[in-house]
């Protein structure tokens, strides 16, 4: 990848290896948000193992290179040409994931419409004095909305798309997102050493995906992993599983029942044990998790399933013994639990934070030192662009520097988190809005700091399902050996990439929703209400603010807050000066989320067998066993790419389709 210094050979394989990812890119592009949206199915982008991302990728692995190996072995890509390729793909699926397009076209376009509708909306944005150019439509009271109503209800025959009236509110927030990726990307660059060099973290996902681009032995043409057999066999178990549990759904007469859920809510009707929540009663086994699970630290594996069972009790005994029990307190535990973790983790890596900085102000004397340099550089433009984008929307410019440090808040702790665990399907959980903003006195806020605080939150924690800063440190790290001055150049390639993702991907959106009013069997209409519900609670808030209606929760916050922070800070204490200790604050910091709440069984499964296995066989044991989780993780991904595909072929024959669950919504 260094094209200074790489032979003709190999610089000539390294520009086909950006243009297959350039074309995987656009497909993802283009087919997310058909089949996100318009057949409904499952979420193909919304992960850290993305569906349609690993479907490419094994396209590529298991047929495209192998053929070139055969046919033109001097075509061929060798690991690092992969890694490009693959760390390409990894980042374009940053665009079209949860918490971006999946939700922000659309509030956009549904901001008109409840300002149209509501007299009193229309009053704030005018005390607001927000630029016009955020919205594709006027915001007033009673105006006409064209532009944003056949967005959500489709064109009429005859009528074009107005391109002309989303372009500048394109510009606009891409001007704010851009300034988030570089933010991110940089943090990526400056992190990614100090972690896996200096704390020796596992980078589980990491691991798995350099598995897939492994150089084969002299006279292979497969990497070493497809060539066990125990990989293949648990693959081909879990993929008929899933593809006997979907084909059930769709003839259930034919094809005999095989879960792999349950739900023994019948069993907890009585007595302390009714309030026993229903992600404990009701859940299912997720092969991705138990594989994820195996290749974890024992004390994260541990931790993730543990809190999850002891804040069930804690819930069962809060409800039944000390009412009035209030189960949005462990949002305030989780962000206390956030900022203890988050100063811990700048602490740790305090030296390497100084020497970065050293590196701008007193200069660079290698090229390690000069990456450094570039990633901080790279860091403070994307921050300087924030805080100027959040002010100029008139954001206060003290609650814009707050804001930033959410965002990096956020950021960092989701790339631990998935550095740490590998878990896919995770996502910081702060709610829907930033619940200690109401610790506040309300003078202290303006409608518009309020307005656009739900904006950050959308574009970090509920975008952290799929973070840059986490997908940009992979990518990065998929080739270790490439030389410091190809990681700038490299990085910056990922910010192109995003940048003409993001305008072609935004597009794809568009005429999507022009063209369809609701999803092809009707379920969802219009195609994404979550993203046009959300932003009333957005104009809700700030009525309140502007009423003298924004309180605080009818339970002390701040001493929740201070709890989250104080175990956190102990737990963490605790697993650095302590080896032994078995808890750590990774497992706070997820409880009573969607994600944890779905993966818990799973984890406990993947924790549980590899527990065994050390026990009772060893390193050894462990080491054969790994081709066997592998698979599991992978089997799941196929049979993903498999029920994704299913619908898309059933449409183009006229035939009805069932959506089929096979990974976390």
């Amino acid at each position: 990848m260094n094209l200074k210094s790489d032979t003709g050979k190999n610089r000539t394989r390294f520009f086909p290896a950006i243009l297959i990812g350039l074309l995987a890119s656009l497909t993802i592009w283009v087919v997310t948000p058909y089949t996100n949206f318009v057949i409904g199915s499952a979420y193909i982008a919304d992960s850290f193992l993305p569906i349609i991302g690993l479907f490419l990728i094994l396209l590529i692995v298991l047929f495209l290179n192998p053929l070139l190996r055969v046919l033109r072995p001097k075509c061929s890509f060798a690991s690092r040409e992969l890694a490009v390729i693959v760390g390409i793909i990894m980042m374009a699926c940053v665009v079209p994931s949860q918490g971006l397009l999946r939700m922000l076209p659309y509030a956009l376009a549904a901001g008109p419409i409840h300002v149209r509708e509501n007299a009193r909306y229309s009053e704030t944005i005018k005390e607001m004095n927000l630029p016009p150019s955020l919205f594709p439509d006027k915001m007033e009271f009673g105006a006409d909305t064209p532009v944003s109503d056949y967005f959500a209800t489709e064109l009429p025959p005859g009528e074009s798309i107005p391109w002309g009236a989303w372009m500048p509110t394109i510009f606009v927030w891409g001007l704010m997102l851009m300034s988030t990726y570089l933010m991110m990307t940089g943090l990526a660059l400056i992190v990614y050493p100090q972690w896996r060099r200096n704390e020796r973290l596992s980078f589980p996902l990491l691991a798995l995906h350099q598995s897939l681009i492994d150089d084969p032995d002299e006279g292979n043409a497969f990497a070493p992993l497809f060539r066990q057999r125990s990989f293949w066999i648990a693959a081909s178990l879990v993929l008929l599983l899933h593809i006997f549990a979907g084909w059930k759904l769709h003839n259930p007469e034919a094809v005999p029942a095989i879960p792999l859920n349950w739900n023994i809510s019948k069993l907890f009707t009585e007595g302390l044990f009714r309030y026993l929540p229903g992600h404990i009663r009701v859940n299912r086994i997720y092969f991705i998790f138990v594989g994820i699970a195996f290749f974890m630290p024992s004390r994260i594996g541990f931790s993730v399933w543990f809190f999850v069972v002891a804040y069930a009790a804690y819930s069962m005994i809060g409800s039944a013994y000390f009412p009035p029990y209030y189960g949005t307190t462990v949002v305030e535990h989780r962000f206390g639990g956030m900022i203890a973790l988050c100063l811990a983790v700048l602490w740790l890596g305090r030296a390497h934070w100084v020497h970065v900085f050293r590196c701008l102000f007193r200069g660079a004397s290698t090229e390690e030192d000069r990456k450094d340099r570039n990633a901080l550089i790279m860091f403070l433009i994307g921050c300087l662009g924030m805080v100027a984008w959040l002010i100029w929307v008139g954001v206060q410019p003290v609650w814009a520097l707050v804001f930033l440090g959410v965002g990096f808040m956020v950021s960092l702790i989701i790339t631990r988190f998935v550095a740490e665990t590998g878990i896919p399907f995770i996502r910081i959980d702060m709610g829907y809005q930033m619940g200690f903003l109401r610790l506040f006195p309300r003078a202290w806020l303006s409608p518009a700091t309020l307005f656009f605080s739900y904006f950050i939150v959308m574009f970090f924690p509920m975008a952290s399902r799929v973070s840059c800063a986490t997908l940009a440190s992979h990518a990065i790290g998929l080739n270790e050996d490439q030389p410091p001055q190809t990681q700038v150049r490299y990085s910056w390639l990922i910010i192109a990439l995003l940048a003409v993702g993001l305008f072609l991907c935004w597009n794809v959106h568009l005429v999507v929703n022009y063209h369809f009013s609701a999803s092809l069997d009707g379920i969802d209409r219009p195609v994404s209400a979550w993203g046009y519900n959300l932003i009333s609670n957005f104009f809700t808030s700030v009525q309140e603010l502007k009423e003298g209606r924004y309180a605080s929760p009818i339970y002390n916050q701040g001493f929740h807050l201070a709890f989250g922070f104080t175990l956190a800070s102990v737990l963490q204490w605790a697993s650095l000066t302590m080896p032994k200790w078995p808890i750590h604050p990774i497992g706070l910091l997820m409880v009573n989320t969607f994600y944890s709440n779905e993966a818990w069984f799973s984890v406990f499964l993947g924790w549980l067998i590899k527990v065994i296995i050390l026990r009772y066989g060893g390193a050894r044991l462990y080491r054969s066993a790994r081709p066997v989780f592998l698979g599991l993780i992978m089997g799941e991904v196929f049979a993903g790419a498999f029920w994704s595909l299913v619908p898309v072929i059933l449409v183009f024959l006229g035939r009805p389709y069932m959506r089929v669950q096979i990974q976390p919504y």
